[in-house]
């Protein structure tokens, strides 16, 4: 099924399928990854919109979405990136979204 884990109306129908079809989930993994990469003065405000609508709000979605269907049990996992460890010449955008993910797991699993 093809979709935009940035756009909940996608993310609608795919649950739809997945319990129409599935019925429940065990395993979830949610990645995305997109980045505009450029320096802190060359960073757009379309680059950081479409970097942090995927890569933070499409995994958190798509994590918060996958809930009702879950297995007792079950389990997510999401995919972050060292970048959101260690900074990185003109990956900054990109490196606070995968920091912004590594927060949601660890509130997540707390």
């Amino acid at each position: 099924m093809q979709g935009d884990a940035a756009a909940l109306a996608d993310l609608d129908r795919l649950y739809d399928v997945v319990k129409r079809e599935k019925g429940k989930i065990d395993i979830l993994f949610a990645s995305a990854g997109d980045a505009e990469f450029a320096s802190l003065a060359n960073v757009t405000e379309e680059g950081f919109d479409k970097t942090f609508g995927l890569n933070v709000r499409g995994t958190l979605f798509t994590v918060q979405k996958a809930l009702p269907l879950f297995n007792d049990g079950g389990s997510i996992m999401m995919n972050g990136s060292i970048a959101g460890i260690k900074g990185f010449a003109n990956f900054g955008v990109y490196s606070a979204s995968k920091a912004a993910l590594r927060s949601f797991a660890r509130t997540m699993a707390g």
